[in-house]
């Protein structure tokens, strides 16, 4: 004999299937750009913060270890010249790069164009804009494609 409840619980159906939380597509250069500059930085330090966690939950590394956190690179930053933010945008372009190539997105990617838009593009004075414009995309591509697909 089975009893109608007037509730559904979690118990009366099938198993759960577990659905990590879904991560935010909605990073925009233009967005970090401007409140950069009216917080006095401290939002460019609020930004980059979940990016190390969100490419650890997207593409973890075959060693398990996790990506060097950005609140602490920024810290340290104070006492290298800049040199540890430098090589932690080198970390995460790679990230991103080797992330991309295994979910099979179609966007180009790599720690060239840290290299060549973020460093050498610093004299035109619009790579750094160029830069965070494709970092923020392939990161909102990276996060669209773990929200659908979160097993790869």
């Amino acid at each position: 004999m089975e009893i109608n409840m007037a509730y559904k619980y979690s118990y009366d159906s099938e198993e759960n299937e577990y659905r990590p939380p879904k991560l935010g597509t909605n990073r925009s250069m233009w967005k970090l750009m401007i409140l950069n500059v009216l917080t006095f930085g401290i939002y460019g330090v609020i930004f980059f913060i979940p990016f190390s966690f969100d490419i650890d939950k997207i593409s973890p590394k075959d060693d398990h270890s996790k990506t060097f956190n950005y609140f602490f690179a920024y810290i340290l930053a104070f006492f290298t010249f800049s040199l540890v933010l430098a090589f932690w945008h080198h970390q995460m372009a790679g990230r991103l790069e080797d992330a991309i190539s295994k979910r099979n997105i179609e966007y180009n990617f790599s720690k060239s164009d840290f290299w060549l838009w973020y460093i050498l593009g610093s004299f035109i004075l619009i790579g750094p804009f160029v830069y965070f414009h494709k970092l923020c995309k392939a990161m909102n591509l990276l996060c669209e494609d773990y929200n659908e697909d979160p097993t790869l």
